[in-house]
């Protein structure tokens, strides 16, 4: 992929002196990266520099983020990503506790140089509905020091008012094939990013995200006004 692939033609250069550092890297004079862990990493509409399929520890990805601009409505939101600590994880389902050696795959995107104001003003935007930044380390092998330090990321903690809060699998599912928003269909949501997943990697789709696709799937093929 190149830079110019994934160029809006919205965002133009920022010739003007960022904002006083407020302990963010890239305000610091240092490379922006953001970690994509959902739609970003097959749909990354900012300019980028370089990419790296990696992984951070300590967070299970689940479908617990109400959608009520992107893949659902407001009356009908639709589920997607977030990224749930292991610990909060085994409170809410403490019958499905998270495996401790697990990892979350996703994508590590290094912005353009120069563009760095206008990509974090435009994810804002994009993750508006509940999200909030964090900051996590990108690994590419066990054992090994993180390839990057403090990677921005987005996530709807628990505290957020779009978060959906414990629901079965089975719910989910029933959510997400059903939904459907301004950016398309829940599912397709999903299926684009399992697909994703096991193209970078053979071992990057998680038995959680396996078997919420396959619920999906079975759903819209037993519901014709569904598929």
């Amino acid at each position: 992929m190149t830079v110019s692939e994934t160029v809006p033609a919205k965002l133009e250069p920022i010739v003007t002196t960022p904002a006083a550092a407020v302990n963010t890297p890239w305000e610091s004079g240092q490379p922006l990266w953001v970690f994509g862990y959902g739609s970003i990493i097959y749909r990354v509409d900012f300019p980028i520099e370089d990419q790296i399929f990696g992984y951070i520890h300590s967070r299970k990805r689940a479908f617990l983020q109400k959608s009520h601009d992107h893949r659902g409505t407001p009356d009908q939101p639709g589920r997607v990503c977030t990224l749930v600590p292991h610990a909060e994880w085994d409170s809410m389902f403490p019958l499905d506790p998270a495996d401790p050696h697990a990892v979350c795959w996703g994508m590590a995107y290094k912005v353009q140089s120069g563009m760095e104001q206008q990509v974090k003003q435009h994810l804002d935007f994009r993750e508006k509905d509940g999200y909030t930044e964090d900051f996590v380390d990108v690994f590419v092998e066990q054992g090994a020091l993180p390839v990057v330090r403090r990677v921005l990321v987005y996530v709807g903690v628990s505290s957020n008012p779009s978060f959906a809060g414990p629901s079965t699998l089975d719910e989910t599912a029933r959510v997400i094939a059903m939904a459907e928003g301004p950016s398309g269909t829940n599912r397709e949501y999903l299926f684009k990013l399992c697909d994703s997943l096991r193209k970078h990697h053979p071992s990057a789709l998680d038995p959680y995200l396996a078997e919420l696709e396959t619920l999906v799937r079975a759903y819209v093929a037993s519901d014709k006004h569904i598929a």
